[in-house]
């Protein structure tokens, strides 16, 4: 008598690649296309896409029994359908067979696992793919904006929202131990670390007003993953792939829950996207919180984006590609955090070769302000290439105040334009801060007066190493830099509160690390 092998029911990858057959479906398919993610498998086959869930457990998510699984299936479907009610078609399960699998009713007593079945939707009518390939289509970003203003209102406040706040900084918390835990090398763990110390400092500060938000019911039951690949434009505005696994990344300020998009269409490239649909949600009567709380919001995001990367690095054997991607969005976080905490005016100045320029372009880099630096300044306003040689009377007492006026003007614009701005400048002079002033319309509250410092000797050596390069911009030689034997009173017209003076005889690097450290202690504090 033969005996009838038992195999167990395949599960995971291999209950994966079984899907990925186009036996598996009614109809066989021509082809079966496969995405992947760090949760889940989607399969693409015909009019329809299915999606399976992973058997991961993580410390975000529990994927980890069928039963899990289906439950979790089930809620994708209900979550999703206020979104997105067309596409979202139910659930089915998976059996097994003797040639593989196929699927079946949601309730099939011999279910191994179960699946969500969609509707598919063209991949090309994405709002990320309208972004990437420079067609932002101003009234499709109007659109999203209104959309998700209407699905804020009609979510409804939430009952609990009291906790909110506090799960907000638990998740914070959890994102910031997972990236470390996860991170690939050393440099990658310090600007985590120092992100997450940012994170902690902005919380504490704005806790009263997000416990407020919460209480006047600007917590909602929102979507938790709104990236620009989830917003289709295929039929209107649908939006997919709602967080269902752990409703405390759903249920959250619905600032917090519009800045994961504002942040993606920043990561596309494409500032002025998440611009439109920002200012589309506020006209449309929602009301995600000022500049600076959706900033610290979306560079939260970005760290979520960052830890979702490392993820699928270590799920993948194309580790490299998923490595460059956490740090893109870590690099994007940097610069969030950078215009949520920043203050308006950001001035680095100190004595010719002190490296104040050196600073502030490190710091352009991180914080993406425009950088105005007074050497280009002033030899624009002579006609001369950067490069060259300006006369002794560029450096005269006329000329200087027309340099700071200039200065002055362009920070003014960059303010009005921008809502930040970086003047890099030794602003030694009183009657030259007095023009800078004057031009700009007075010091902002929220401003910060950077002055660099280095001996003589670091100043000097300096100055030498210059003479050898022919792009150096600055003028300033080893005769300046003897001249030059104080501040010329920069302490006494600068409060106390707006001056920080640095040590940068050392690495840019670890002076900006040092400049973000106090910025985030005075930020804790409360102060400007």
């Amino acid at each position: 008598m033969a005996t009838v092998e038992h195999r167990a029911p395949p599960s995971g990858a291999a209950l994966a690649a079984a899907l990925a057959r186009p036996e598996a479906y009614a109809g066989r398919p021509g082809t079966v296309e496969v995405r992947e993610t760090h949760i889940s498998w989607v399969f693409l086959a015909g009019d329809r896409a299915y999606k399976l869930k992973k058997p991961v457990t993580l410390p975000f998510v529990d994927y980890g029994t069928p039963e899990r699984r289906r439950a979790m299936c089930e809620e994708e479907v209900r979550l999703n359908r206020r979104l997105a009610p067309d596409v979202y078609l139910g659930t089915r399960a998976v059996v097994a067979t003797a040639d593989g699998v196929a699927l079946a009713p949601a309730d099939h007593p011999d279910a191994i696992d179960h699946v969500v079945k969609m509707r598919r939707f063209d991949e090309a009518r994405t709002l990320a793919v309208r972004v990437s390939h420079g067609g932002e289509y101003y009234p499709a970003l109007v659109a999203v904006g209104q959309r998700l203003a209407e699905f804020h209102a009609d979510a409804g406040a939430v009952p609990d929202a009291a906790h909110a706040t506090a799960e907000l900084h638990a998740a914070l918390a959890e994102n910031a131990d997972t990236l470390l835990a996860l991170a690939p090398d050393p440099e990658f763990a310090r600007q985590g670390a120092a992100l997450a110390r940012f994170a902690e400092a902005f919380f504490g500060a704005h806790r009263d007003e997000l416990e407020a938000r919460a209480r006047t019911g600007r917590v909602r039951d929102g979507h938790g993953d709104l990236r620009a690949e989830h917003v289709l434009l295929e039929h209107g505005v649908e939006v997919i792939d709602c967080l269902e696994f752990d409703p405390a990344l759903r249920i959250a300020d619905v600032g917090c829950d519009l800045a994961f998009l504002t942040m993606d269409l920043e990561a596309l490239g494409s500032p002025v996207a998440a611009r439109t649909v920002l200012a589309s949600y506020r006209a449309s009567g929602g009301d995600p919180g000022d500049d600076s709380l959706v900033a610290f919001f979306a560079s939260y995001r970005a760290l979520v984006r960052s830890k979702v990367a490392l993820v699928r690095a270590s799920q993948s054997g194309d580790r490299s590609r998923f490595i460059a991607d956490a740090r893109a969005r870590l690099a994007l976080a940097e610069r969030l955090a950078w215009r949520a905490r920043r203050p308006r005016l950001v001035v680095v100045a100190g004595l010719s070769a002190s490296g104040k320029t050196r600073l502030a372009s490190a710091l352009a880099t991180r914080s993406g302000l425009r950088h105005l630096n007074s050497d280009p300044v002033r030899k624009d306003l002579l006609g001369v290439a950067p490069a060259a040689r300006a006369g002794a009377a560029a450096y005269g007492e006329s000329f200087n105040r027309r340099t700071y006026e200039e200065l002055g003007r362009l920070a003014r614009l960059e303010l009005e334009r921008a809502g930040g701005v970086l003047v890099d400048a030794t602003f030694r002079r009183s009657e030259d801060r007095a023009a800078f002033l004057a031009e700009l319309g007075g010091l902002p509250a929220a401003s910060v007066v950077v002055e660099c410092r280095a001996p003589l000797s670091v100043r000097l050596e300096r100055v030498r190493r210059r003479l050898g390069d022919a792009t150096a911009v600055s003028d300033a030689d080893a005769d300046i830099v003897h001249q030059q034997v104080d501040d010329g009173g920069l302490a006494d017209d600068v409060p106390a509160g707006h001056h920080i003076v640095l040590r940068t005889d050392r690495p840019p690097a670890e002076v900006l690390d040092d400049l973000t450290a106090l910025l985030d202690a005075r930020l804790a504090r409360g102060g400007p």
